[in-house]
């Protein structure tokens, strides 16, 4: 029976690492988020599926030299290129994302992890092309308050919910708004006794999932005033914000910017994020470029899921 795209490059990744690269089994274990029996077992499933003879043959998309060239360049542990039919589209694209996504998250859990998962239409789309498992021992935890209407499904404790049922796992919802109207009620909301547990428990996750956000007035975030007023939004382009992971706003080089709604908001931090051993950023599109670039600038990612055109143009300019 013929393998899936999908998993014929994953084989041909840990092939590439283990006979190009010279990666031990457990280097390649921690890079991509398996145990060191199971790349054992794909490098024997790549022998026997002819992936590896004398050569390697790479997956249809021809994208796997490009996947290690941005590896190399921005220090990722991992980049997953799909070939989307039109990169303008930003909707199409967020969906054409979502199994890539979806596949990388389901192999970089073993069955004891946390994984701490953000919001909106890309994550959105994962969680609709992940495959029904059984992870009990897996640990689903919202790590920012919701966003938006409750009965929206990119809202943050929906797709918590979502992912927690696709995978039969644990789920640890963060019963909060994602940003308030002023830091003195973020301290009392943050101050409570199961906010405070499940944040805590968000920034000691294994695995985190994180969209990239835009400042664009049909987002969720802007299109009512009510989540980010008017007042925040000239305030973010005062400071020539370029869009937010988790709603933590970056300037073009990746920089963090020191900001008052930072203070609003309910959910982990920036550097909370960057310590999550394995985070997977899920973005593309050409209205995504700068935050995407942004984001790898500034070293919050350690897997990123684009698409193609996206890849390419990151890999044309200086970093």
């Amino acid at each position: 029976m013929a393998i899936s795209r999908e998993y014929h490059r994953l084989l041909y990744r840990i092939a590439q690492s283990y006979y190009i690269d010279d990666l031990t089994q457990q280097q390649i274990a921690r890079r991509f988020g398996l145990s060191r029996p199971k790349v054992s077992r794909l490098l024997q499933r790549a022998r026997d599926e002819k992936v590896v003879t004398f050569t390697l043959f790479p997956p249809p998309s021809g994208m796997a030299d490009l996947e290690r060239e941005l590896e190399r360049k921005y220090g990722l542990e991992e980049v997953i290129i799909v070939a989307v039919s039109d990169p303008q589209d930003t909707a199409n694209v967020k969906r054409e994302l979502g199994p890539a996504a979806a596949e990388c998250l389901v192999r970089s859990i073993s069955g004891d992890e946390i994984v701490c998962i953000a919001w909106g239409l890309s994550i959105l789309a994962m969680s609709d092309a992940l495959p029904f498992k059984s992870y009990p021992g897996v640990s689903i935890v919202q790590m920012l308050g919701g966003l938006g209407p409750v009965d929206e499904l990119e809202h943050s404790a929906e797709l918590t919910r979502m992912v927690s049922q696709k995978l039969n796992a644990r789920l640890r919802l963060l019963p909060a708004p994602g940003i308030v109207s002023t830091r003195a009620a973020a301290e009392v909301l943050k101050a409570d006794k199961r906010i405070a547990e499940t944040l805590a428990l968000a920034a000691r996750a294994d695995i985190a999932v994180v969209g990239l956000g835009v400042l664009q007035p049909d987002t969720i975030l802007l299109r009512d005033g009510m989540i980010i007023t008017p007042g925040d939004l000239e305030t973010l382009k005062a400071a020539q914000a370029v869009g937010d992971v988790a709603l933590r706003y970056l300037d073009a080089y990746g920089n963090p910017l020191d900001m008052e709604v930072n203070d609003r908001v309910v959910g982990l931090t920036l550097e909370q994020i960057k310590a999550i051993p394995r985070v997977i950023g899920v973005a593309g599109g050409t209205a995504k470029y700068d935050i995407i670039r942004a984001a790898l600038r500034g070293g919050i990612l350690d897997v990123l899921v684009t698409d193609h055109a996206t890849a390419q143009a990151l890999q044309a300019e200086p970093v």
